[in-house]
């Protein structure tokens, strides 16, 4: 290092080891810098014994130190302790300033203050181990300026720096240096030029920087708690006093703190006095006794008491000296506050002991192992088990084993801080089981979760409930579902919510294709009126029942129904919904014209019974005379014409008969491809007087029936497909066997017979002929009911008729 020696105004601050300016006239201290401060307060280290002494050594903590002194002005020496033997050696005064020299110089390179040293133009020349670890150099910033260096580039070092090259001394300035990673770090700058040339100039300048950093910090803190003690006694609002015995009485000589203002007392006015003038006779009876104990043992005593609505603690501490006591200091704190605190406290926890005694809840306290701490008596009556019984046990051991596990989690969570809720099931003393919805509540203090509080409602009965609405919502769903009626449930402005299947079947709409849309997707556009009253009705709460009406399905198909509409309110009677119960009315329909058929038909044969009866017997009559006027009629025309209309009126007759009581019949196994066959052939005469082409082909089967009647069933349905065709055409007769029965298919291509006509076929004394009486299809569908089988008839205008006979093949009739 270079020889750094303050030239003038030397600064011991500079010095990086204990050192001192000592006066040798007046054999005092002038100044020192804040290393000797620390020494001279060691017990070891007594100066002026250490300068009388020759060689002045002293040890401390096993290590030898030596006092270093030197003149350095006229009357004022220079005095620096260093690490150092007893050794004693003579030297002259240029040995004895090349020793200072490596002395200093050694100082400098161990020392763990931070020192540099800088040439006139600012570069780092020197610097020792303790400079590059806090600054993080290397070698290589030597030769560099050093406030160019990145964590000097502080402008208020840069300016110490330029000073001390003008020659001006820095003492402990106090600067805050930034670091690599924004680190900041704060120093006690002091700062000495050295080696001045000839010139009088700066030639070096020594830089020494103690780190503060801690110290700062350290000092931060200390001014943080200063304030925050401030602040706390400022709100505690306390009273101190001093007493000093007088006689037999008690002298105040201080009384200070904010509390006086609340008992309005002023210090002025109780400083002086005794507390015999203060302190009323029964404060004073407390109080006394307590000083003279205090006066004569020398203990110290702390206790509550009570003065003029003010609560208070009071502290008394006696001020020893020689053992004795002289004075008495008394601290004073309210704590009414804090009564209050502990009033409200007692009230809360009596409130909460309230609260878990007879709440209807069961509750219970875990601690963080899970061991039940405390039980209410709503728990030990629900699970029957004493609180004994139960305190000091795990609580899982009163769980069943399927909800062990989640009830594990559920308690970790609330460990975690996490108030949770859950479903379990707890088993009684007596083994029943109640089902228990639990909610975990983390009980903190200073933060800390250090129990559990359980809070358990028993649900059971609500659980039972839910099954038996499930339940009821099921078989409510299922009657929904599958009800004969189509059901349609509607919002109070008539949109749909939600039909059954019976309703899709119905109406032919699936439930997702019309959720949402009007219930008038079945009506015609003259109907919609009348069902807006009808909503009108309804959301006036009434009902509407049975009311017959037409609707139509989604292919535009009428069908006749029956609906009621039901309105559905909520519990404050407003409407929520509206229920559509729709019974499909065709069956009925069916049923009654099926009804009012039989009675026409029971009507016609009582009506043909007597008809026939009354005809039969003048007709015979007549043929037999007609018999005799064709011998010896010249007229044989007119003859043969009445005779015609005669034969009709007995193939009417005989109809009539045949509706009017049952012929007996004889079934016997018929070839029906035989019989088929037969009549063709009778037909086929016919066709070809017509111009009509005949289609026939048959298989083999055979059917137990009466040959004449279904051979007249056959002639019958052909002869009106003849008729059909007066201009020619084709008639086709097919038989083929289908499964169990044998289909007899007659089919013309003739004009087809209308709609509106269809419906009536089959009924009496209707006919889509101009002399026809209706009675022939009537009789054939009698006799082919009679043989067990069905007839049914298919025609469209202009394209034909068919008409299809069923008859059960032999051995499959039932």
């Amino acid at each position: 290092m270079a020889d750094i020696r303050p030239v003038n105004a030397i600064s011991i601050h500079s010095i990086p080891v204990p050192a001192a300016l000592w006066s040798t006239d007046r054999r005092t201290m002038l100044e020192a810098n804040p290393e000797w401060e620390e020494l001279s307060r060691m017990d070891c280290f007594n100066i002026k014994r250490l300068l009388e002494t020759e060689g002045s050594h002293f040890v401390h903590n096993d290590c030898p130190y030596t006092l270093m002194r030197r003149t350095v002005e006229s009357g004022i020496d220079l005095l620096m302790v260093v690490p150092g033997g007893e050794e004693k050696k003579v030297m002259n005064e240029e040995d004895k300033r090349n020793s200072l020299s490596e002395i200093y110089q050694t100082l400098i390179r161990n020392t763990p203050t931070c020192v540099c040293v800088i040439d006139k133009n600012g570069v780092l020349t020197e610097m020792n181990e303790s400079f590059k670890r806090l600054f993080k150099l290397t070698d290589d910033a030597i030769g560099e300026s050093l406030c160019l260096q990145p964590a000097f580039k502080n402008p208020g070092f840069v300016n110490l720096v330029l000073q001390g090259i003008k020659g001006k001394n820095t003492q402990s300035e106090e600067i805050t240096f930034t670091m690599d990673g924004n680190q900041l770090c704060t120093c006690h700058i002091t700062i000495s030029p050295a080696d001045y040339n000839q010139q009088g100039t700066v030639d070096h300048v020594g830089i020494i920087l103690h780190d503060i950093t801690d110290k700062k910090k350290y000092e931060n803190e200390l001014i943080s708690l200063k304030v925050e003690l401030e602040n706390t006694l400022r709100l505690q609002k306390t009273i101190t006093y001093k007493v000093k015995k007088q006689d037999d009485d008690f002298v105040i000589e201080m009384a200070a703190g904010e509390l006086l203002n609340k008992l309005d007392i002023s210090p002025s006015k109780v400083i002086g006095k005794t507390i015999q003038e203060v302190f009323d006779s029964y404060h004073l009876g407390k109080i006394l006794p307590k000083l003279n104990r205090i006066w004569e043992t020398g203990e110290e005593l702390t206790y509550e008491d009570k003065y003029k609505e003010l609560e208070y603690i009071a502290s008394i501490v006696p001020v020893l000296k020689n053992g004795s006591v002289t004075k008495i200091i008394c601290s004073i704190a309210d704590i009414s506050m804090i009564k209050d605190i502990q009033r409200k406290l007692v009230e809360t926890q009596q409130k909460y002991q309230s609260v878990v005694q007879y709440s209807p809840d069961n509750i219970y306290m875990v601690d963080t192992e899970g061991i039940i701490q405390e039980v209410n008596p709503a728990a030990e009556e629900r699970w029957t088990f004493d609180s004994s019984d139960m305190i000091g046990r795990h609580y899982s051991e009163f769980i069943t084993d399927d909800k062990k596990k989640e009830a594990s989690n559920n308690f970790k969570a609330a460990l975690q801080g996490e108030a949770t809720r859950y479903m379990s099931t707890f088993v009684s003393r007596d083994g029943s089981r109640s089902h228990i919805s639990v909610t975990n509540i983390p009980i903190r203090v200073s933060g800390n979760v250090i129990g559990i509080y359980g809070i358990g409602q028993d649900i059971t009965a609500r659980i039972k409930m839910e099954e038996e609405l499930k339940e009821a919502k099921e078989l409510l769903e299922a009657y929904f579902e599958h009800a004969g009626d189509g059901i349609a449930l509607l919002d109070p402005a008539g949109n749909i919510l939600k039909v059954n299947q019976h309703f899709e079947s119905m109406f032919g709409w699936k439930e997702t294709d019309i959720v949402g849309k009007e219930i008038t997707i079945l009506h015609r556009e003259e109907q919609v009126s009348q069902f807006k009253q009808n909503l009108k009705t309804v959301k006036a709460g009434k009902r509407i029942k049975d009311f017959e009406t037409v609707r139509y399905r989604r292919d535009g198909s009428p069908i006749e129904i029956v609906f009621n509409l039901n309105p559905i309110l909520n519990d404050d009677g407003e409407l929520i919904g509206i229920s559509a119960i729709i019974r499909d009315l065709s069956e009925k329909k069916r049923n009654e014209d099926l009804l009012k058929k039989s009675e026409q038909l029971a009507m016609i044969g009582q009506l043909a019974a007597g008809v026939a009866h009354e005809i039969r017997n003048p007709l015979t009559t007549i043929k037999g005379f007609l018999q005799l006027m064709k011998e010896s009629a010249e007229d044989d025309f007119h003859l043969k014409v009445i005779q015609g209309e005669l034969d009709r009126i007995e193939i009417i007759t005989n109809e009539f008969l045949a509706l009017a009581k049952p012929r007996a019949v004889q079934f016997s196994l018929t070839s029906l491809t035989g019989l088929l066959t037969s009549s063709v052939e009778f037909i086929k005469m016919e066709c070809l007087k017509q111009g009509v082409d005949v289609s026939f082909s048959v298989e083999e089967a055979e059917i137990h029936c009466d040959s004449h009647q279904i051979k007249q069933v056959v002639l019958n349905v052909m002869k009106n497909a003849l008729e059909a065709l007066p201009n020619g055409g084709l008639l086709s007769v097919q038989l083929e066997r289908e499964t169990d029965y044998a289909k007899i298919s007659i089919q013309d291509n003739g004009a087809g017979i209308p709609p509106e006509r269809m419906k009536h076929l089959g009924e009496p004394f209707y006919s889509t002929k101009e002399k026809g009486t209706g009675l022939g299809l009537m009789i054939c569908q009698k006799i082919i009911k009679e043989h067990n089988g069905s007839i049914s008839i298919q025609s469209n205008v202009d394209e034909g008729t068919t008409v299809n006979i069923l008859l059960p093949i032999a051995g499959k009739e039932e």
